[in-house]
């Protein structure tokens, strides 16, 4: 009997094309160039459409990649997508390491990575989840979350933006803007909130399998008790003034659901609409309930209504209970509240999207404020008060930085109580903090000010000192940094940048990142701080320094006081510290340097 040699390339197509979706993409190409015949099945869009679907999580909305994998498979050159996607991640990997290697261009190489959207974010997570054993760990680390926020944040403010446009945005979208400003490396961003609210919906359906043939009046009920069954259940008094309370992502993702009631009702409306119910937020003072219309030839409970009739409504609270709210005890409360019956109406009438936006905004402010005034006189980042914000999500400053852009986009908007002298006053009360924000956390940013920001104020004298504002930044980040060398003169400065210490007065830990041979500051600070009465004076040498609550801090050296030996530094410092620093460097117990550019010789 005669035996035929089998090779690889013999085997069937189908057996083929299922090994090749087993492979890497580049062992695929590598075994492309065997034969001809494993070429052109090497090159089948079914496998280049499986790699896109396998490899990559995360797509920028330009692609529509939800309609693509949905459509037919002819439809879309596969291999060049998957192409694209993979010269996306070399790029942003290209320049990440420029932002790593060198403070030159760092702002304009973030901006490139931003530029590359949604789809570095999968090279980005990447890199943040380096090895502890890497070169530069902190750094990497530190400058793939920066990028990366800087992507989510600048997706939120295209949402207000288009919402202050006039836009229809769904009421998930604009609240969720909030949560991909506090987003960082976690789950939960625009499309998982969706997501999450689909598979509600869908939940619904499959627990009540009747639910379309239901009055609206059952229906409405029916998804406050399924949602209530779900702890969807708002929030205890005691943890009212939570900051993530006021989150909808984090409220739809946490197994207890904690929130406030504005985000209660918004998601019992987000489903709500998906399930054909017209219902919407109502902004009630102190509270917010659901307001649900009935169809405009229908009562709400399913029977028929003259054309003369106005839409009957009814009002539900999902944040207390399962039960209908009646509009008589609504306005008793308002008048008992003093507010006249001429006026009931427009506390008890449907609330825009945007109006939702900027309560939550206040709500937010509210509990960062309670937060600031709880750690009030506390030092900060002691050994016995570690600072709050790394054991806290979302992350206060961020949160904070989110709501300043919200109320300057929509809170100065013209409406019917609004004129031209209001909205300026109200953008020029935000303009200060959204600079001080950006200065100190992020400054990569710069663009968004120019793009977002600037043209607000471009006829008003503050818009041409934003506009110095951004050249000077973008200047400094274009102009190699002035050296600052080791030298006889500066044979008295002790400490050296990456060197942990604490500090002798306040106790909290802080790393050098920069230093002066005597202080430099302005006279007024110097007065201010009482330099002159310090033993060593101004005379004596004073370092820049990044303190593990987040500060920037200038301190004496005589303040200054290296930690035990044995001690590391902290996990916040640990974050914090890729800003400036590679790594730790355990046996000589000090940061490694990444701004050898400035300080050669530390």
């Amino acid at each position: 009997m005669a035996f035929h040699e089998l090779s690889f390339a013999s085997l069937p197509t189908e057996i083929l094309q299922a090994i090749f979706e087993y492979l890497p993409p580049e062992s695929l190409v590598n075994a492309s160039i065997a034969s001809k015949r494993l070429r052109s099945i090497a090159d089948q869009p079914i496998i280049w459409r499986h790699y896109c679907r396998t490899h990559f999580r995360y797509w920028d909305t330009k692609h529509n990649i939800a309609g693509k994998f949905a459509g037919s498979l002819s439809d879309v050159n596969w291999k060049a997508l998957f192409v694209e996607r993979y010269d996306t991640d070399r790029m942003t990997t290209q320049l990440l390491n420029k932002v790593i290697s060198s403070q030159l261009n760092r702002i304009v190489n973030i901006q490139e990575i931003a530029n590359l959207g949604y789809d570095a974010k999968e090279t980005l997570l990447r890199h943040y989840n380096v090895g502890d054993d890497a070169e530069d760990v902190l750094a990497r680390r530190f400058y793939s979350n920066a990028a990366l926020e800087r992507i989510h944040r600048e997706m939120a403010i295209k949402v207000w933006k288009e919402l202050g446009n006039g836009k229809s945005v769904d009421i998930e979208r604009a609240l969720g803007a909030y949560d991909m400003f506090t987003l960082s490396t976690s789950e939960g961003d625009f499309d998982d909130i969706t997501a999450c609210i689909d598979n509600l919906a869908k939940e619904v359906i499959r627990e009540t399998p009747d639910f379309a043939s239901l009055s609206t009046r059952h229906q409405s009920l029916t998804l406050a008790s399924f949602l209530r069954a779900r702890d969807f259940k708002g929030v205890s008094d005691d943890a009212y003034q939570a900051l993530r309370n006021s989150f909808i992502g984090i409220a739809l993702k946490n197994p207890d659901h904690e929130s406030l009631p504005l985000i209660s009702v918004a998601i019992y409306c987000c489903i709500a609409k998906r399930l054909g119910l017209d219902a919407r937020p109502c902004g009630y003072p102190f509270h917010v309930y659901g307001l649900v219309f009935a169809p405009k030839d229908k009562t709400l409970d399913g029977g028929y209504l003259s054309s003369s009739r106005e839409a009957e409504y009814m009002y539900i609270d999902p944040f207390r209970s399962e039960m209908e709210v009646s509009e008589q005890t609504l306005r008793s409360k308002l008048r008992d509240m003093g507010i006249p019956a001429t006026k009931h109406w427009a506390f008890l009438r449907d609330s825009s999207t945007r109006e939702l936006v900027l309560r939550t905004a206040k709500n937010i402010m509210n509990s960062v404020q309670t937060i600031r005034q709880a750690e009030a006189g506390l030092y900060q980042g002691s050994p016995s008060h570690p600072p709050s914000w790394l054991s806290t999500h979302p992350d206060m400053d961020n949160a904070f930085y989110g709501t300043l852009w919200a109320m300057l986009i929509l809170g100065a908007q013209p409406d019917e109580t609004t004129n031209a002298v209001t909205i300026t006053t109200r953008r020029r009360q935000y303009l200060p903090y959204l600079c001080e924000h950006f200065q100190q956390h992020f400054p990569w940013d710069v663009t968004l000010m120019e793009e977002y920001v600037t043209p607000l104020f471009y006829n008003l004298p503050e818009g041409q000192r934003l506009m110095h504002y951004v050249s000077a930044i973008h200047g400094s980040d274009r102009t190699p940094k002035s050296v600052v060398a080791r030298s006889e003169r500066t044979s008295h400065v002790k400490y050296k940048v990456g060197q942990l210490f604490q500090h002798k007065r306040y106790m909290y830990e802080g790393v050098i990142t920069g230093w002066d041979t005597t202080c430099d500051a302005g006279e007024e600070w110097i007065r201010h701080m009482g330099v002159d009465r310090l033993t060593g004076g101004r005379e004596q040498s004073f370092y820049h320094v990044l303190v593990c609550d987040k500060s920037v801090r200038y301190v004496a050296e005589e303040n200054i006081k290296l930690v035990s030996e044995g001690l590391r530094p902290s996990e916040a410092m640990l974050k914090l510290a890729g800003r400036h620093f590679k790594r730790w460097d355990n046996e000589n117990r000090i940061f490694v340097s990444n701004i050898k550019d400035e300080y050669p010789d530390d």
